[in-house]
């Protein structure tokens, strides 16, 4: 696990140094803003034979510093919370980690591609039987929290509404990684936000 986040990371680094080869070299700025996100998710939880699935939502945010004409480089967090069995259980997500892509500017859309990599916990909450308003103790109850390496590829587009602000839609497929045993419900989720530019 460690060789695979010191490849990702090298990879990261030598993006940004590729960046200065550039025409336009050095920082050239940063943006910043909030997202909210939406997805559906899946997956096994073996050790109990449980099958995770349903919608995901949250938020979360990023902050990016620019170098040379097309490299970002910078940190964002989100948290993602799917409900399960309607009885209140729920599977939590955080995340958080270093971040680089690439973008280009075309007319007013800026479309991007990059990575983050970084650290989450996931936490599960399962009430396999119960009522969640009765007030009585629910003995078939689950309650786990993992923690796990983020591997985290993205695509997305920017609507440039001004030269400092803009609304971008975003594409991404959170992984992780854990000496633990993990059960990462996966799937794509769609994000949209607000960024300013400065």
């Amino acid at each position: 696990m460690k060789r695979t986040i010191s490849i990702i990371l090298l990879a990261l680094i030598s993006l940004g140094a590729s960046a200065q080869t550039e025409k336009k070299k050095g920082f050239q700025g940063y943006d910043g803003g909030m997202m909210l996100h939406m997805g559906y998710l899946h997956g096994n939880i073996g050790t109990i034979g449980y099958q995770a699935k349903g919608i995901t939502k949250g938020i979360g945010g990023a902050i990016r510093f620019h170098f040379g004409e097309h490299f970002r480089f910078g940190t964002e967090g989100y948290t993602s919370g799917m409900e399960q069995l309607d009885n209140g259980s729920y599977i939590d997500t955080f995340w958080a980690g270093l971040m680089g892509d690439f973008f280009w500017e075309v007319g007013r859309f800026m479309p991007y591609a990059g990575l983050t990599v970084g650290g989450g916990s996931m936490t599960s909450f399962l009430m396999m039987e119960g009522d969640k308003g009765d007030w009585h103790p629910e003995e078939k109850t689950i309650f786990n929290k993992t923690g796990f390496v983020a591997i985290n590829p993205y695509i997305g587009c920017d609507y440039i509404v001004s030269k400092a602000f803009h609304l971008t839609l975003k594409l991404d497929f959170l992984q992780g990684l854990s000496r633990q045993d993990l059960y990462l419900p996966t799937g794509p989720r769609l994000y949209l936000g607000f960024i300013f530019f400065h």
